[in-house]
């Protein structure tokens, strides 16, 4: 991956094509108390929603075609399950995911619009997953 426009498409298919981008569509079921916690979790989306578009307008700048990737054909089987349970898959699949994008990070230049763009979503990723982390240990903690 030594090629920027390579290394941004990368970054917006492990997004575009994410367990978080794909629960706006498997429609978890909430329980009563978790209203919040989904709420969050729908701010993810949200976030990664505008990365990809952030990232789908760079790469056309760049002269490049936006390949958006596919979800899993696994994540099918998460349509009406519980919060808890998606949140437990979301620790693991956000980290994946993070790891991937600070390898393609790492690949940019430094000192690039690029980079920085890459790295602000890194950020983020992080931040959310931090946030899937405090919503477990906190529903934890109340059992």
């Amino acid at each position: 991956m030594n090629n920027t426009v390579d290394i941004l498409n990368r970054i917006l298919s492990v997004h575009n094509a994410s367990l978080v981008s794909y629960i706006k569509y498997a429609s978890p079921w909430v329980a009563h108390g978790q209203q919040e916690a989904m709420a969050l979790v729908n701010d993810a989306v949200e976030d990664q929603e505008r990365s990809v578009k952030i990232l789908g307008e760079r790469i056309l700048e760049l002269g490049g075609i936006v390949e958006p990737g596919a979800f899993p054909l696994t994540y099918t089987s998460f349509h009406d399950v519980s919060l808890d349970y998606l949140l437990n898959l979301l620790l693991v699949t956000q980290q994946d995911d993070i790891d991937v994008i600070q390898q393609c990070v790492d690949s940019l230049e430094p000192d690039t619009r690029d980079r920085a763009i890459a790295e602000e979503i890194l950020g983020n990723a992080q931040a959310h997953l931090d946030t899937f982390q405090e919503i477990v240990a906190g529903e934890t903690a109340d059992a």
